[in-house]
């Protein structure tokens, strides 16, 4: 009998051994209830932070809420740095407000092309929509003036385009500088993208999205009535602005 047991190991066990092997590398996809996930956004104005919570529908369908927190900037912004001091900060020559927004919208999501292997790239397209915050942060720039005593002083003043000129401007002040008299400009925002999952794990979530999104802060009603977003001095303002972005995005699936 110890012998047959014996034979019997010699024969059979690889065979078991590659039988568990294989059913350990079969990959099966599992249907979660939620998903979270926070990333960092690129896009042609600027950059920010996206947050995002999706609940399924069913294997294939998600709804839910979307967040970015970006800056816009100006296609007119040039930084310009003062060649006569290491120790001042640059600046951008006629901008008026820098313009940051914060978006809050729902909509949904749909796996196009769906995971088949462990290690494989699921396709997503997503749409939403809902209200932009835009809040306009007034410039202040640190400006060099003659004191009664002749001295030469720096002082932090609101950039005003026509009392300060190039030559009196020594640098930005600190971003925080002025920030209690930010405006806000209510507006709506929609957006458009394909996600690329490429996660080894299924409920892990790791993806790189492309897409487009557009603010649109409207001039036809309230204090802003015929007033465009004011950024840029003597350049053309704009109340729609379209931005192309890249966002990485990590998270995870639970039930």
């Amino acid at each position: 009998m110890a012998k047959l047991k014996f034979i019997y190991i010699l024969l059979f066990a690889p065979l078991a051994t590659l039988a568990q092997l294989e059913t350990a590398a079969d990959w099966k996809r599992q249907v979660y209830d939620n998903e979270f996930t926070a990333g960092i956004m690129f896009h042609t104005r600027g950059f920010g932070a996206n947050v995002r919570y999706l609940k399924y529908k069913d294997g294939f369908k998600k709804r839910g809420f979307d967040f970015d927190m970006v800056n816009i900037r100006h296609p007119k912004e040039i930084k310009i740095e003062q060649s006569n001091s290491n120790s001042s900060r640059g600046y951008v020559y006629g901008k008026l407000n820098g313009l940051f927004a914060i978006r809050a919208g729902y909509g949904r999501e749909r796996i196009l092309v769906d995971k088949t292997d462990q290690g494989s790239i699921s396709i997503s397209w997503m749409n939403f929509f809902g209200p932009s915050i835009g809040i306009l942060k007034p410039i202040y720039l640190q400006v060099q003036k003659e004191a009664t005593t002749g001295a030469m002083v720096i002082t932090t003043e609101r950039y005003d385009p026509e009392v300060h000129d190039y030559q009196q401007i020594y640098g930005q002040a600190p971003f925080f500088t002025g920030i209690s008299k930010s405006k806000i400009r209510l507006g709506l925002y929609a957006k458009t993208g394909f996600a690329f999952d490429y996660n080894w794990k299924d409920e892990k979530i790791t993806t790189l999205e492309l897409g487009a999104v557009v603010d649109y802060y409207p001039s036809w009603f309230g204090a802003y009535k015929d007033e465009k977003v004011p950024i840029m001095y003597q350049a053309e303002n704009y109340n729609i602005w379209l931005q192309f972005y890249v966002t990485v995005n990590f998270g995870q699936k639970w039930n």
